[in-house]
C-alpha cells in the first residue's frame, strides 16, 4: 500500500471574477454536476474555488501513479454524508485499486482542498 497527498490553494476573487465574466470557461472547467451543486449558492464562486481545489489536489496525489487531468475528475457531492466523493471519468482502464479522501474548506479569500490517495495492489 502507498500513500500519496496532494493540496491546493486559490483566490475566491479570481473564481468570481470567471464567474461573472466568463462563463464559457467556468462551464469548460467543471462538470454539469459540479455547477448545479454550486449554483445552489448564495455565492457559487466559492464553492466552485473549493470544487477546483479538490480537483488540483487529488490530481497531485494521483501524479506518481497515474497522469490525469482536471477534466477527468469530478467531486460530487453526497448529502447524505459530511465529505465529498471524487469520480474519476478516466478513458483506459486504471491498473490497481484506490481510495481518495478529500477536504475542502474556503473563506470569503481563499480556498484550499487536501487530498490522501491510498493506492492498494500496486506494483513498482
Amino acid at each position: 500500500m502507498k500513500l500519496e497527498a496532494g493540496t491546493d490553494l486559490e483566490s475566491v476573487e479570481r473564481f468570481k471574477r470567471l464567474y461573472e465574466n466568463k462563463p464559457l470557461v467556468i462551464n469548460k472547467m467543471f462538470f454539469e454536476s459540479e455547477l448545479k451543486y454550486a449554483n445552489q449558492k448564495v455565492r457559487p464562486w466559492e464553492t466552485l474555488t473549493g470544487i477546483w481545489c479538490a480537483k488540483e489536489a487529488v490530481l497531485k496525489a494521483f501524479t506518481p501513479f497515474l497522469q490525469l487531468n482536471v477534466k477527468e475528475l469530478e467531486i460530487v457531492n453526497d448529502p447524505h454524508k459530511f465529505f465529498p466523493k471524487v469520480e474519476i471519468h478516466y478513458d483506459s482502464e486504471i491498473q490497481f485499486s484506490y481510495r481518495i479522501s478529500v477536504s475542502i474548506s474556503h473563506s470569503n479569500n481563499m480556498a484550499m482542498a487536501f487530498a490522501v490517495v491510498q493506492i492498494m495492489d500496486f506494483v513498482d
